[in-house]
């Protein structure tokens, strides 16, 4: 009786089936690579590349458990869909189940990344540091840093235990993205990427205004909409006019499943995304990686991120959001929207916050939510103040556009006013 095949030790953490579609010869057998850390280039084997051995093994007390063949199943209907999706060059075409596919496989690449594995450690490093500096005895065994055993039960526990992570895939709108031009998307080493078109918008997949971003080709780009940009897209459609035909087209493609055409100058952005938020490697059909370099300049000394988040400093506030309007701002969180109100004053001894915008037609949308999530208060990019659980009130009496944020609860708007009396009130415009 012959043995039992031997499990591979070389384990994908991005799958040979995804980047055979940015394969550089007709075989999808070799593809290009970049190197963020010394910026050259070379050619992998599709085999080599995006893998490591035994990433996927555990080895402790002299046993060893290969986990890899559990991404086996979530594997081969991502590179069905993803196929499908290519030969069609459409969306329309697919039904709950391909939804559903697609969800778990942005899920699952999110989730097995080197990137993905190595930022909890970091984290804890990070918080290390800090009880060091508080005095904490880093001996103690509660505050010892995970091994590499501990990282990878951590990603078969994320792997198990992934259905919050896939309905938050649901709740977004698959739409497919091609270059018009000559310029073609890269992937990379943690290719599921983020981004937020609003100057106060968050990186997280329950973040309003999220896009989230997947390389499927050269040619197609997947990206996943917050439903907040799909309700604007359709209010824009539903009115007659000319004005804003690019999003008018980028809507009907958005809606109807079809591929929506960018320019190269935007398939560079998409580009550059790859690259800030990669760990290491870009991959591309293509041996011509000058597209990529220049922004390197701007990354770390070695190139490479070590982290997808990192713990602030202690004693400082949320870091600053550079594209935030001058001035002063107040963002307003509901449960289905949001929006930003520029504030032409402030009341520094009004209740919550109370202040004047002239956007009254957003003040008066904002306030017909009568529980709000949150709102923050901005001056220029520094976030000064955030209520939770508020509701907008209108002060008629004071002038158009006036308006206090309060808590909706009366004891919490008891406790803010006793915090408001006792700290002095807030600064305002001068």
């Amino acid at each position: 009786m012959s043995k039992p095949p031997k499990p591979p030790r070389k384990h994908h953490y991005v799958t040979q089936a995804q980047l055979r579609h940015f394969a550089r010869d007709e075989g999808r057998t070799r593809i290009h690579v970049f190197d963020k850390t010394t910026g050259k280039s070379f050619t992998s084997s599709i085999l080599d590349a995006g893998s490591e051995n035994d990433f996927n093994t555990i080895t402790e007390d002299g046993g060893r458990l290969n986990f890899e063949a559990m991404y086996d199943a979530v594997d081969d209907a991502g590179a069905a869909i993803v196929a499908q999706i290519a030969e069609h060059r459409s969306l329309s075409w697919m039904g709950e189940q391909q939804v559903l596919a697609l969800a778990d496989l942005g899920t699952v690449q999110m989730l097995r990344t080197k990137l993905a594995r190595e930022t909890p450690g970091v984290l804890v490093d990070e918080m290390r540091d800090l009880l060091d500096k508080l005095g904490a005895d880093l001996h103690d065994p509660h505050l010892a840093p995970p091994t590499d055993a501990d990282a990878k039960r951590g990603t078969i526990e994320a792997f198990v235990s992934r259905t919050s992570h896939r309905n938050s895939f649901l709740r977004l709108m698959p739409g497919l993205i091609e270059p018009a031009g000559s310029a073609r998307f890269l992937i990379s080493d943690h290719p599921v990427v983020f981004t937020n078109p609003f100057p106060y918008g968050d990186h997280a997949l329950q973040a309003q205004g999220i896009l989230v971003h997947l390389p499927l080709s050269p040619t197609l780009l997947l990206t996943w909409h917050c439903p907040t940009i799909v309700a604007r897209l359709d209010r824009l459609l539903s009115t007659e006019g000319k004005e804003h035909a690019t999003l008018r087209a980028y809507g009907r493609g958005l809606i109807s499943g079809e591929p929506v055409a960018i320019s190269d100058e935007e398939v560079g952005r998409y580009n550059l995304v790859q690259v800030t938020q990669s760990r290491r490697f870009l991959f591309s059909h293509a041996a011509d990686f000058s597209s990529v370099r220049d922004p390197l300049t701007a990354e770390t000394r070695s190139g490479q991120r070590d982290a997808l988040v990192h713990l602030g400093r202690m004693g400082e506030g949320p870091p600053p959001r550079r594209r935030m309007p001058e001035g002063w701002n107040m963002v307003v969180h509901g449960p289905r929207d949001h929006c930003l109100l520029h504030l032409e004053e402030i009341d520094p001894d009004g209740e919550g916050i109370t202040a004047r915008t002239s956007d009254l037609a957003l003040l008066h949308a904002a306030a017909r939510d009568t529980r709000l999530d949150y709102v923050e208060l901005y001056d220029g990019p520094r976030q000064r103040r955030h209520l939770g659980q508020v509701k907008l009130e209108m002060l008629p009496h004071r002038g158009p556009g006036w308006f206090r944020a309060v808590h909706f609860d009366d004891s919490l708007r008891a406790l803010d006013r006793h915090i408001s009396e006792t700290s002095g009130g807030l600064p305002g415009p001068a």
